[in-house]
């Protein structure tokens, strides 16, 4: 499995101005053609901070909505971890997920997708939020299967969520991570990897709001 790392980089009177401003450093991951839902990360930032991951993924239900502002309890997750692309799980009545079953006539999903199915009865919940989880280190400091994506699931229907490697990186103070998002409040950044890129060192641009390359 490919590790990834991303270092962000401050100067030190700009660091102390963002401190100052009581703003931190949000990480987000699209999953979907969407854009980003989930703030991941929400870093307090050192003049060089390391953001570093492997790209397995965990899928976890919850019972918070799906609406701007929400941060995300996960109640139950695929366990034995991490999950398995290119075919689903179904969370049973037992509000346990089963085991992972091969792509089906059923329920068809591509390499690279991963999917759940609400078996948990109408009666029970209406609807669970399902999404991906992932875990990161931030500067040596795990930050444990954090969802990166939320979704409205009604019973008997499934989800299915196709991860990005891109990150998304702003500044900002309002929303702390595993918190839904319906847009960014900021100027993003795209660090994009994939390919040969798996490491990419960035200095954060007071003048534009920007992280450069460094």
């Amino acid at each position: 499995m490919t590790s990834y790392s991303l270092t962000l980089r401050f100067s030190g009177s700009v660091l102390t101005n963002i401190k100052n401003a009581g703003q931190r450093v949000a990480v987000a991951k699209p999953v979907g053609t969407i854009g980003p839902n989930v703030i991941w990360l929400d870093i307090d930032p050192f003049p060089s901070t390391t953001i570093e991951w492997k790209e397995n993924y965990w899928i976890y239900a919850s019972t918070d909505e799906v609406v701007d502002g929400t941060k995300i309890n996960k109640l139950t997750e695929v366990d034995p971890g991490p999950a398995l692309d290119g075919g689903y799980y179904e969370l049973a009545p037992t509000a346990v997920f089963g085991p992972y079953q091969k792509n089906s006539n059923i329920l068809p999903v591509a390499a690279g997708t991963f999917a759940a199915v609400n078996k948990l009865p109408y009666e029970s919940y209406n609807y669970l939020t399902m999404g991906l989880a992932q875990t990161a280190l931030v500067n040596n400091k795990p930050e444990d299967r954090k969802p990166i994506s939320a979704q409205t699931v009604l019973a008997t229907q499934h989800a299915k969520m196709t991860p990005f490697i891109n990150l998304y990186i702003w500044l900002q103070s309002e929303f702390t991570s595993q918190t839904v998002i319906t847009e960014i409040a900021g100027n993003p950044t795209i660090a994009a990897f994939g390919g040969a890129i798996t490491d990419i060192d960035l200095t954060y641009d007071p003048v534009h709001g920007l992280f450069a390359p460094t």
